[in-house]
């Protein structure tokens, strides 16, 4: 197989089938479910939500960026972190500074964000060549409200802000709202990574700007004020960037999409980076991103606004399979095969090439 997310295919084939066996059909994951629910779990009847994400080969910024993500997928379903486990395998050619300063940015993030560590496990592989960790993330719902579920008079509330009980009718005819810019994370890396190497054909300051985009991937209010709005779906986009997200979307809506690919929000620094390498930044990873189902896009944008979160609406969900992404009069369809492009990058990087 190769290299980064596996297929939508083999993920349902080989993955979520068995999943599927152990939970006896009382849930059913899907492709870009996100952050699953648990429930009845305390005596109180809250619901509770869990997500693990798993980021290898960034160094010290491994731990961090899993957590993350981790966040992210939570907020994408209105859910606010309480506790995280962690497990890292390191290679040995790490020592014993630099995986203390991976943890150290891991529970830096956690302590900023309140929440708790209630587990781990750390060791040290010869099998592995780059750092490979998990964490795995639990929080609990939060209502209408805006507050904590924790009484089962919430029930009829928690279940109208999931997406887990929506048909795929429910998901026609919405406006597919996108937050932030496309290639975030991405952009941030890659200028992290090779500032030098990019300064030596854009101004340097120019650069170190678009690496202190990193801390953007961190702001996540949009997943909370969505959900409470009543968005049908909220998606906390990742690896594959925006057009892996999207075809996620259509797979959970089981739905087609009408793209307006000017629409789609990118930095001009996302522009020249992705030029440089060589990239397609609309495969680029995009941490950070939201991409929000609604029936009423503009309100949703406008009161985005007001909270200073930038966010466009880049097309609507349409009947059929087709996930079409227009530029002008030229079209092009998604397909699930998607190109990381981030990951291309640094093989290529790796490599010497």
């Amino acid at each position: 197989m190769k290299s980064g997310k596996v297929s939508d295919t083999v993920l349902r084939r080989s993955i979520l089938k068995e999943v599927q066996k152990v939970n006896q059909g009382t849930l059913s994951p899907k492709v870009g479910g996100g952050a699953g629910v648990v429930t009845n779990c305390c005596a109180s009847g809250g619901l509770a939500r869990a997500s693990m994400q798993t980021v290898s080969g960034e160094g010290l910024l491994t731990a961090y960026l899993a957590a993350v993500r981790a966040v992210n997928s939570l907020a994408a379903k209105g859910a606010v972190p309480q506790s995280a486990s962690i497990a890292i395998t390191v290679p040995e050619s790490m020592d014993e500074r630099e995986m203390r300063k991976m943890h150290e940015h891991y529970c830096d993030y956690l302590q900023k964000h309140n929440i708790v560590i209630v587990g781990g496990h750390t060791a040290v592989s010869s099998v592995v060549m780059e750092p490979v960790v998990s964490v795995q993330m639990q929080g609990m719902q939060m209502t209408a409200a805006g507050r904590m579920s924790e009484d089962v008079a919430d029930e009829a509330a928690q279940q109208k802000m999931t997406s887990e009980s929506a048909k795929a009718d429910d998901f026609l005819g919405l406006d597919i709202v996108m937050t932030k810019t496309c290639g975030l994370g991405g952009t941030a890396l890659l200028a992290g990574h090779f500032t030098d190497e990019l300064a030596m054909r854009y101004p340097r300051r120019f650069i170190e700007r678009a690496a202190e985009l990193l801390s953007e991937t961190e702001k996540n209010e949009e997943g909370y004020l969505s959900v409470a709005d009543g968005a049908a779906y909220v998606h906390a986009a990742a690896e594959g960037g925006v057009f892996g997200a999207l075809w996620e979307l259509a797979e959970y809506a089981e739905c087609g999409l009408e793209i307006d690919l000017p629409a789609i929000p990118i930095l001009q620094e996302t522009v020249e980076i992705c030029e440089y390498f060589d990239v397609n930044p609309y495969q680029l990873r995009t941490e950070g991103v939201f991409l929000i189902l609604s029936e009423h896009g503009n309100r949703l944008c406008e009161a985005l606004a007001e909270k200073g979160i930038p966010a466009a609406i880049i097309g609507k969900t349409v009947p059929g399979l087709d996930r079409a992404v227009r530029n002008g009069e030229e079209v092009r369809y998604l397909e699930p095969n998607r190109v990381e492009e981030y990951e291309r990058v640094m093989a290529t990087k790796r490599a010497g090439k």
